[in-house]
């Protein structure tokens, strides 16, 4: 079995050994560049590597970070597959990424697969992580509007629209769920206003969970891992309408390890990896794969039927305005 290790981009080395099925006797190795959590990775990796000889160099970093290196790279592309990002990053430069489906496509939830660019890999569900201790006098929010009044300035941890592929799609869903773009930037700004910044995603739920902020935008699957912990939070989900999307994984267009890429795909989306992923908190893509029984059925979450093609299509213009509206706060 291969030796896992991760970096992060700015790093230079990292192996590990994953593969499957049609893939099970291959060698060599592939190069996956990912923004999966660590959690995800380290019970993942070894998984692979007792189903193939192959060798994986994990590179780590934030999805805008990914894209930038492999458009960089696109005239002689280092990577084989980028794993575990937002399918609208993926969308919004398809031309780096070659359609691939996998071999076990037939057991994916179709409502979970709204792009041909890309293989969805687990269902993710915008929420806010609560600590109502750290609210003081502040009432529990329950939707977007809520965040934007006055009572929560200071107390949200909301990760940056430039630097996380997560909090792009928070802001394309608050857009979206209102009658008119002008009113879910208005909603959107009063967030903004009453926001610490954080450079990374994962960094949100913890801030919530340590007491420095009463309130996380953030993934179901994080605020699920504290509460799990008995942490003195609550998964809150906004009543005008969350994300449900998926992320994604691709191959890379004139991957150097291709078919090590694609056995990479294909792996996890097999029932094996997909039970791994509901134990870690997220909800699988499978349809013969229940969720975490901690979690609300997927149909009660309130759902804002979030338009990947949409947020694809208008990402620069919308992170035009961001840029603005940060400009003008700080």
């Amino acid at each position: 079995m291969g030796k896992l290790s991760t970096i992060m981009l700015a790093m230079a080395t990292g192996v590990a050994g994953l593969g499957y099925a049609a893939a099970a006797n291959a060698e060599g190795s592939v190069v996956v560049y990912s923004a999966a959590p660590e959690q995800l990775v380290e019970a993942l990796v070894p998984l692979f590597e007792e189903h193939t000889g192959i060798d994986v160099e994990l590179i780590r970093a934030g999805s805008g970070e990914l894209m930038n290196r492999l458009r960089a790279e696109s005239g002689r592309p280092v990577a084989d597959v980028i794993f575990s990002v937002d399918g609208t990053v993926i969308d919004f430069s398809s031309e780096l990424f070659e359609p691939y489906t996998p071999t076990e496509a037939d057991a994916i939830n179709p409502a979970l697969s709204p792009s041909e660019n890309w293989v969805p890999f687990t269902a993710v569900v915008t929420a806010f992580i609560v600590n109502p201790e750290a609210l003081g006098d502040a009432e529990v929010p329950t939707s977007w509007a809520d965040l934007a009044k006055p009572e929560y300035e200071g107390l949200i941890s909301m990760a940056r629209a430039d630097q996380s592929g997560s909090a792009y799609i928070q802001l394309a869903n608050v857009l979206q769920v209102f009658d008119t773009e002008e009113e879910g930037w208005e909603i959107y700004r009063g967030i903004f206003a009453n926001s610490v910044l954080s450079t990374s995603s994962g960094a949100v739920p913890r801030f919530v969970n340590d007491g420095e902020q009463g309130v996380g935008i953030t993934l179901e699957d994080a605020a699920l891992r504290y509460k799990l912990g008995d942490a003195p939070v609550e998964i809150v989900y906004p009543s005008e309408g969350t994300a449900i999307a998926p992320d994604g994984m691709a191959l890379v267009a004139g991957a150097p390890n291709a078919d090590n890429g694609r056995a990479f795909i294909d792996f996890m989306v097999s029932k094996q990896a997909q039970e791994v992923v509901v134990e870690v908190g997220r909800r699988p893509v499978r349809t013969d794969v229940e969720a975490n029984e901690a979690l609300i059925p997927l149909s009660e979450v309130p759902d804002a039927q979030y338009d990947f093609a949409w947020a694809a299509d208008n990402r620069d213009r919308l992170m035009d305005e961001w840029n603005e509206i940060l400009f003008d706060l700080y």
